[in-house]
């Protein structure tokens, strides 16, 4: 099965490195053991300069795939090649090395998947490389400044506030519906923020939860609290949920320079 997942992964990668705008492209090995597994999937990113073919001159280069479909919003496509699932992610170079300049109007870029990006730059198996780019990138990213972490850092505070408050609020209306979506973007906001003070990327959200505990610095009695956040335990009310993130809150709070 890893044979044939490494051998579809290569022709893919030799068909999308005839275009000439591609300058890189790398597989994120999936860390899923049982390659049957739901989540397991062949993940591509292709790095590439100007503009890439249109939707339909892709979907020809990967004529014999099956249920070829295509983000409306984003440069994504996914399709299978014999059985297995692919997702092909187009990302700009002038936009990484835009965002890796971190002006203040540039945080927005991390609001939907932290530094995931970032993540996926650093650990991703090269498979095609035309240019030093990705090289100088790599080197950038094992060096990023304390200015970086400090910005990142400070802005995911200021929004895991945000989602606090609409968490206790939502608990105190007894809206079911607002209690789930505030506790969403507490957790995810919450984990972008330990993994920042750590200056780390983070991996994709499956993994996240596996590779919290195992970072160097964490509040005391962290995983414990976050471990009753995510539980089923009939006894964890809404109320006593909305408590356990306050806490959490204020234990991550000490760790982070506030610049707003």
């Amino acid at each position: 099965m890893k044979n044939k997942v490494r051998r579809i992964s290569t022709d893919l990668a030799d068909r999308l490195s005839k275009w000439e705008q591609v300058d890189a492209i790398t597989i994120l090995e999936s860390e899923e053991a049982d390659l049957i597994s739901p989540y397991f999937f062949i993940s591509l990113d292709v790095y590439y300069k100007g503009e890439i073919p249109d939707i339909e001159i892709r979907q020809t280069v990967f004529s014999d795939a099956g249920a070829f479909e295509s983000s409306s919003y984003g440069k994504k496509d996914r399709f299978f090649i014999e059985d297995i699932p692919v997702r092909i992610e187009f990302k700009n170079l002038d936009r990484i090395n835009t965002i890796l300049e971190m002006k203040p109007g540039d945080v927005g870029a991390f609001r939907a998947s932290g530094t995931y990006m970032f993540y996926r730059l650093l650990n991703g198996k090269v498979l095609v490389q035309k240019n030093l780019w990705l090289d100088q990138i790599k080197q950038k990213l094992q060096q990023l400044p304390d200015e970086f972490w400090n910005m990142l850092g400070s802005t995911s505070a200021a929004t895991m506030e945000h989602y606090l408050i609409d968490l206790q609020s939502a608990v105190m209306e007894q809206d079911e519906y607002f209690y789930l979506i505030a506790l969403g973007g507490f957790m995810k906001t919450l984990c972008s923020l330990v993994f920042t003070i750590n200056h780390a990327f983070e991996p994709s959200r499956r993994n996240i939860a596996g590779k919290l505990k195992k970072l160097n610095t964490l509040p005391e009695h962290f995983m414990g609290r976050f471990e009753s956040l995510i539980s089923r335990d009939d006894e964890m009310t809404p109320e006593r949920k909305a408590d356990v993130a306050e806490l959490l809150a204020k234990t991550v709070i000490p760790f982070v320079r506030m610049d707003y």
